[in-house]
C-alpha cells in the first residue's frame, strides 16, 4: 500500500512488476457503479457507466475523484453487430498523465469482451498520438476511423 499525494488517494503495488521495472506496477483503487446505483460512502475514485437513452446510442464512461469529474469519454456499443466506437477521451489537465485516460480506455473495452472496436478521430497533438500509442488495443481495432453499424446510426437519429 502506498499513496499519491499529488490526487491524495491510495495506491496498490506489486513489488515483483516494480522490480521488473514494468510502468504499470503501482494503480489507484478504483470502484465501479452504474449510474443508477448510490454513490459509495468511502470511495475516493469511482468509475461510472452511464448507460444510453437509446439502445446502441452514445453512453458514457465518467471517471470522478471524490465525486468530482475528472474526465470522461462517450462509446456507442450495439451487441447485435458486436461493435463499438470508442469516443473522445477527456481528462482535466491537472490529472493528465496520471493513468486515468488508460483507465477509462480500460472499462470501455471491458464492457464488450470480443467486440470490433474503433475510435472516432484521433488529434493531431504529440500527446494525443502518444496516449493513443500507449493504450492496449484489442487486434483489428480501427483508430480514427470510426465504424457505425446500422444500428448506432438510427440510434443516433442518422440517415442510412
Amino acid at each position: 500500500m502506498g499513496y499519491d499525494h499529488s490526487v491524495n488517494v491510495p495506491t496498490s503495488s506489486c513489488n515483483l512488476c516494480q522490480a521488473l521495472g514494468l510502468s504499470r506496477s503501482t494503480w489507484f483503487e478504483i470502484d465501479l457503479q452504474f449510474a443508477h446505483e448510490a454513490p459509495p460512502t468511502r470511495a475516493e475514485l469511482v468509475l461510472i457507466a452511464r448507460p444510453p437513452a437509446a439502445r446502441a446510442g452514445v453512453g458514457q464512461v465518467e471517471l470522478q475523484l471524490r465525486s468530482h469529474r475528472i474526465g470522461g469519454l462517450d462509446l456507442w456499443m450495439c451487441g447485435v453487430d458486436r461493435r463499438g466506437v470508442i469516443g473522445p477521451v477527456r481528462v482535466e489537465d491537472s490529472y493528465q498523465r496520471r493513468g486515468f485516460g488508460t483507465v477509462l480506455v480500460a472499462a470501455a473495452l471491458a464492457r464488450g469482451p470480443g467486440y470490433r472496436w474503433s475510435t472516432t478521430a484521433i488529434g493531431e497533438s504529440v500527446a494525443a498520438r502518444a496516449f493513443c500509442a500507449a493504450q492496449r488495443w484489442p487486434e483489428g481495432a480501427q483508430l480514427s476511423n470510426p465504424f457505425y453499424c446500422s444500428h448506432m446510426k438510427l440510434a443516433n437519429g442518422d440517415d442510412l
